[in-house]
């Protein structure tokens, strides 16, 4: 295949599902896993993609119902999750009991909760659980319901029985869309219900995202803004539209942080 043919066939690839692994492109191409890296590389320069561990996602979402795997998802914006997550947790003080939904930004605040005991935290994302698991500060308890695969978020009828009973003082939400208009949104609607009860079950909810949320649509609705406490976001917002949200901020009273 010449290159031009490749180039335009991972483009396609990324477009239908809004992913392609190295290696998946290796076999459909016959190409080598080197020819392969360097075309991902160069389509990531013009902007077409991202690459990540193991392939490339699409820059823009491709649709409002596709989700890159966890494993795809953990490896974008890592630096920007990190500012995120120490914004986070200088809102978090001892003996708060907390909710955290899914999400990598979630998952980023919760390696850092080292150093503030005792707290209490209630999750129904496996990947968060595993990491709180290890701190002997943290009192965890594990949402339990239906696993979806790939995403590590457990969900259904015994997840939101279990949070009906909870009262939290905070809930940290990874979404993974937001628009104006609109509010808060998720690609999956199986944890839509799960969020709703976690809005309800918090006293304050406060929203984890890069700045790639911002300004896109997926599928299912999970909230307004008027459910929302804070946001925190990155730096990485162009600077026209990080201007908008933070006039957007003051004039509904939320908090919209952009760490350093």
């Amino acid at each position: 295949m010449l290159k031009e043919q490749r180039l335009a066939f991972i483009r396609d690839e990324i477009r239908k599902s809004g992913f392609a692994s190295v290696d998946n492109l290796v076999v459909q191409m016959d190409s080598s896993y080197s020819t392969v890296r360097r075309d991902i590389d160069e389509l990531a320069e013009t902007g077409v993609l991202i690459r990540v561990h193991g392939g490339a996602v699409a820059s823009t979402p491709t649709n409002t119902s596709y989700e890159p795997p966890f494993t795809v998802r953990q490896d974008l914006f890592e630096e920007e999750k990190r500012r995120i997550a120490k914004a986070a947790h200088d809102l978090i003080h001892p003996n708060e009991t907390l909710l955290f939904s899914g999400g990598t930004s979630v998952l980023a605040l919760a390696k850092t909760l080292d150093d503030i005991s005792p707290l209490y935290i209630a999750t129904n994302d496996m990947m968060s659980a595993m990491e709180l698991s290890g701190k002997s500060n943290i009192d965890l308890m594990v949402l339990g319901g239906n696993l979806r695969k790939h995403h590590f978020s457990l969900n259904g009828y015994f997840t939101e029985s279990m949070i009906r009973q909870i009262h939290a003082d905070k809930l940290f939400m990874g979404v993974d869309a937001i628009d104006f208009a609109i509010g808060m949104m998720n690609f999956s609607a199986d944890e839509i219900q799960t969020k709703k009860y976690m809005i309800k079950a918090a006293h304050q909810t406060i929203v984890l995202c890069d700045h790639s949320k911002f300004e896109r649509v997926a599928f299912v609705n999970i909230c307004q803004f008027s459910d929302v406490d804070i946001i925190i976001t990155g730096k990485e917002l162009s600077p026209e539209y990080a201007d908008k949200v933070a006039e957007f901020g003051v004039s509904r009273q939320y908090l919209i942080l952009f760490p350093d």
